[in-house]
């Protein structure tokens, strides 16, 4: 099942079924184990699947306590708790007091809200999450150099990438990450109709560059940063992947344009892990440098 349509179920059955008392309740007839289905969901949405819906439930169980006069014990079995105790300990490590304290306090209570897909995120029925800024250090790169042209990008660029890491990444020095590919575009003239892309690896510094490789330091920057998500192997990564990804995050960008400018006009860059391949998903981010607007 593509990631898009597998989270949204997921989500849905959460909502519907706050009772649910273990994780495998919610993976009924969902093509995927619950190893799988973890790892997707910590990288979609930054936390664990189990503490989601533990906070879920908690938050749900918080109107019954708030807004009727229910006695705790079944707020908790309506809440999938076996034991009054049981929820009172997970009540008191979310929010800082017990639902008795609770009720009394008067204070107000963060919640954890529903988490939601949009139309925006589905990438070919896989997933695309962002913007988020990130300030990105100064570092190296050493990889094999090529001139594309633009209109060629989506198709040459991921075949010059999987070409460097078959082929040449072995010949790169000491990288400081050795299972973590970068794909390095600069534009040297935004009137130009090619740029120069680098499949690459990072490095601590630029003093072994084999024959035959370039050398590049990409400057510490305020960037924009994207995630993918895609039901296929990183090495899948199509010309109708490709231009769908790119085309997304163009449009997510132009939604926050008022916030911020892109520039990626001097440089981009895309950084996948091939550890976090996890024999069914892959992923990728994607980052650019921008200039926030204040006025």
């Amino acid at each position: 099942m593509e990631p898009y349509k597998l989270l949204s179920v997921l989500l849905s059955r959460i909502e519907e079924n706050v009772s649910g008392t273990r994780e495998t309740e919610y993976l009924a007839d969902l093509p995927v184990s619950i190893v799988h289905l973890r790892r997707l969901f910590k990288f979609a949405f930054g936390v664990p699947l189990q503490s989601y819906i533990r906070s879920r439930k908690l938050a749900i169980s918080l109107e019954n306590l708030m807004q009727t006069e229910k006695r705790i014990l079944d707020i908790a079995i309506e809440c999938g708790y076996e034991h009054e105790q049981t929820y009172i300990r997970a009540f008191k490590r979310e929010y800082g007091l017990t639902p008795g304290e609770c009720r009394e306090s008067g204070r107000n209570i963060h919640v954890t809200t529903p988490l939601h897909l949009f139309p925006n995120n589905n990438v070919c029925g896989n997933l695309v999450y962002g913007p988020n800024m990130v300030m990105i250090p100064s570092f190296h790169l050493i990889g094999c150099i090529h001139r594309i042209e633009i209109a060629e990008a989506p198709t040459e660029a991921p075949e010059a990438a999987k070409q460097f890491w078959w082929n040449k990444r072995h010949k790169v020095l000491h990288p400081v990450e050795p299972n973590i590919y970068y794909g390095l575009t600069r534009t040297p003239d935004p009137s130009l109709s090619w740029t120069y892309y680098l499949p690459s690896m990072r490095v601590q510094n630029m003093k072994d560059i084999p024959d035959g490789f370039t050398g590049d330091t990409v400057p510490a920057s305020l960037c924009v940063g994207f995630r993918y998500i895609g039901n296929h192997h990183y090495e899948e990564i199509s010309e109708l992947r490709a231009e769908a990804l790119y085309t997304a995050i163009d449009r997510l960008a132009k939604e926050h344009n008022g916030r911020y400018e892109l520039l990626d006009s001097e440089f981009f860059f895309e950084k996948i892990d091939i550890d976090a391949y996890d024999g069914q998903y892959c992923q990728m981010e994607w980052f650019a440098p921008i200039r926030v607007k204040y006025t």
